[in-house]
């Protein structure tokens, strides 16, 4: 009997367990040796992925991507960031081929290209892994199957989310089956490769740019260091929250100088009213409605990873008024006008373009300049917009605020793109600058920034 049992066991498991191998794959050789050609791309308006597709530095990537951005920067794993140029575009397959220096690329194998006789390996349940970066990470890889092949595009259940656009997905051999494109819920979508081959395969194309070499300096990027989680707490539990220090009024914008420790305080301050809600409906006494700052580590690092950067950002949004109602408006009945009961409508009146910042008359380059659209998304329960305008959003190091008498800024509206459209200046003891000098100094004097 016990022999029997055994040859049960033998035919019922064993087979499963093999299966179970032929499944599982180790990927790690695999990232290890495709990792160092893969590219975090960064552009005023958004930030996607690319991966190195010649030795002469060429990058693939989405078009969307860098569609209508004038700043454009290619960040490698080993942390250099690099100035690049659009060498190639194919909108109908949202493809695009950007190019840098090519002494920056020396010593980086490309990525290999699937040729275009194995195709058909291209097909439903093979094994695919994406590597990008998504979200506030860098250079994480997901794993999957193919789901569906199609003529243009691929889809899987691969995890892609914003900020893996542009990046490469692999077959168990390392080669590029697709460039991912976009993600919704567990399913991931992603661009045949057949378009970037006819590139790649075209020596006119590849003439045309391959002796275009952009800076190869290094650019400055945020320090991978993270503002560290007791200097939040100690300044929470011992600073309050000013916000005329962070905020001020430029014309027709509003600037928002955003810092770790101000994230921080307006996150202890929500937190604050929830729990005063709370106990204000469940009767509990006020004495439990702390900042909850002695939560443990992970609970804070989880809270506020995405703000951590040693970094400060100007966030400089157009104001807003009701919306004037135009003539034809005006015609219209009130029941057929398209609008929603209840709201106010709104409109911006300015039109972001550029911010500088000057420190003792130097202009001061940030690390990353970008902006945004505002609109409709932005609508609230009491109000509406009927019109879309950009804001931007720029950022610095703060090693550039710990100096300085005179701290000058100006920003530029779309509308009037020639003339300044406000000048403000903060001198080294305005509210401003000390509250950015505080925010990054453990006490008057001692510094906690590191350099990028």
């Amino acid at each position: 009997m016990k022999s029997a049992a055994g040859l049960v066991l033998a035919i019922c498991i064993l087979p499963a367990a093999l299966y179970a191998q032929a499944i599982a794959y180790d990927y790690s050789k695999l990232y290890e040796t495709v990792s160092p050609a893969v590219v975090q791309v960064m552009t005023d308006d958004a930030l996607g992925s690319g991966f190195l597709v010649t030795p002469f530095g060429h990058v693939a990537t989405n078009y969307h991507v860098i569609r209508h951005s004038r700043y454009l920067a290619v960040q490698f794993p080993d942390g250099r960031k690099v100035k690049a140029v659009v060498a190639a575009v194919n909108p109908r397959y949202d493809m695009a081929v950007l190019k840098v220096n090519s002494e920056v690329v020396e010593g980086i194998k490309p990525l290999r290209v699937l040729p275009e006789e194995r195709d058909q390996a291209v097909k439903v349940g093979i094994p695919v892994v994406a590597i990008g970066s998504p979200l506030n990470q860098k250079f994480l890889m997901t794993q999957g199957i193919l789901s569906k092949v199609g003529n243009d595009i691929v889809l899987g259940d691969f995890l892609l989310q914003p900020g893996n656009s542009g990046g490469p997905l692999m077959n168990a051999d390392g080669e590029v089956v697709a460039i991912t494109t976009f993600g919704e819920g567990n399913i991931g979508g992603a661009i045949r490769i057949s378009s970037l081959r006819d590139f790649l395969s075209s020596p006119e194309l590849l003439a045309e740019s391959i002796d275009t070499e952009p800076p190869s300096e290094q650019l400055r990027s945020v320090s991978s260091v993270r503002y560290p989680i007791d200097v939040l707490v100690q300044k929470i539990e011992t600073e309050g929250l000013d916000l005329n220090a962070y905020r001020f009024k430029a014309g027709d914008f509003i600037v928002t100088t955003i810092t770790p420790v101000f994230i921080a305080k307006i996150q202890a301050a929500h937190e604050k009213r929830h729990v005063a809600n709370r106990d204000q409906k469940t009767g509990n006494s006020a004495q439990n409605s702390d900042d909850n700052t002695d939560e443990p580590y992970y609970e804070w690092h989880r809270s506020t990873e995405a703000s951590l950067d040693y970094a400060v950002t100007f966030d400089i949004r157009p104001a807003s008024a009701p919306a004037k109602r135009s003539v034809v408006s005006r015609l219209v009945p009130p029941m057929l006008r398209s609008r929603q009961p209840g709201k106010t409508q709104m409109e911006f009146k300015g039109e972001f373009l550029e911010f500088r910042l000057y420190r003792d008359g130097e202009l001061l380059e940030p690390i990353m300049p970008g902006r945004q659209v505002l609109g409709t998304d932005d609508d609230d329960k009491n109000h509406r917009f009927v019109d879309q305008a950009y804001a931007g959003h720029y950022i610095y190091s703060p090693e550039e605020f710990m100096r300085g008498k005179e701290f000058r800024m100006q920003i530029i509206d779309a509308r009037n793109p020639d003339v300044i459209h406000k000048e403000i200046i903060f001198t080294a003891d305005s509210k401003l600058i000390q509250q950015v000098r505080a925010d990054f100094s453990v006490a008057p004097g001692v510094l906690i920034t590191q350099a990028p």
